[in-house]
């Protein structure tokens, strides 16, 4: 792992790498929010004003061990930011509903506009996260920044998506999604010492990957009469 603190100009220059460098992801979600930055160069200059600001934050701690405690702040705050344009992008809310949660989100505003900034926000924050993630696990190469914050990340989807259900069910609705909030909130903040202090954490980390590991009685069977994957 890294010892030395990390210049404002060397997190700069890592994450305008990985923004490059995510042009060519695997990940389809990736280069598309990637190619959204780059082409728009109104909305380049002002992630770029909002992300160095950022890393500002995580540069001026000065000690390394502080640093990577800033950064994982840092990326705890841009996941929760990004969460309210992937609900309404990957839940089957529409219509009505979706008006309903915009105005509880975002008060004062309409719909339509509403909308359109959130996926400005959404694309900037994601881009940072896309950043934070690559200095975390590759500059840094603090362990925490590859499943326990890929975990904690899904982990607030399903809080993000249960409160909302709640919030649109109402009273009168299925009460299932805010019984659980509870637990899923407990789940949450767990992960989140882990990931701040992974060192004491790792039983716990160790059993919860255990936990979810797939068993033969959990994992998908092949459909009868399906033909087996071909083996490279």
């Amino acid at each position: 792992m890294l010892q030395h603190a990390i210049s404002h100009a060397r997190l700069m220059r890592e994450s305008t790498d990985c923004v490059q460098s995510a042009l060519k992801s695997p990940d389809l979600s990736e280069q598309l929010v990637a190619r959204r930055i780059l082409e728009n160069p109104a909305i380049w200059s002002q992630w770029e004003s909002e992300h160095s600001s950022l890393m500002r934050q995580v540069a001026n701690c000065g000690v390394r061990r502080v640093q990577v405690a800033a950064l994982k702040h840092a990326t705890f705050r841009l996941i929760h930011g990004t969460a309210l344009f992937k609900y309404l992008r990957c839940s089957e809310v529409r219509g009505d509903q979706r008006t309903q949660v915009m105005a509880h989100f975002r008060p004062g505003r309409s719909y339509d506009n509403a909308v359109v900034t959130e996926h400005n926000v959404y694309l900037r924050k994601a881009c940072s996260y896309l950043c934070a993630s690559h200095v975390g696990s590759d500059v840094v190469e603090d362990p925490a920044f590859l499943d326990p914050i890929h975990r904690y990340d899904e982990l607030y989807a399903e809080y993000f998506s249960m409160y909302c259900n709640g919030l649109l069910n109402g009273q009168d609705g299925d009460s299932s999604d805010v019984a659980l909030l509870p637990l899923v909130k407990k789940q949450l903040n767990e992960y989140r010492w882990a990931i701040l202090d992974p060192r004491r954490a790792q039983p716990f980390l160790r059993r919860d990957a255990e936990l979810r590991a797939p068993t033969g009685d959990t994992m998908r069977l092949p459909t009868l009469g399906s033909r087996p994957a071909a083996r490279g």
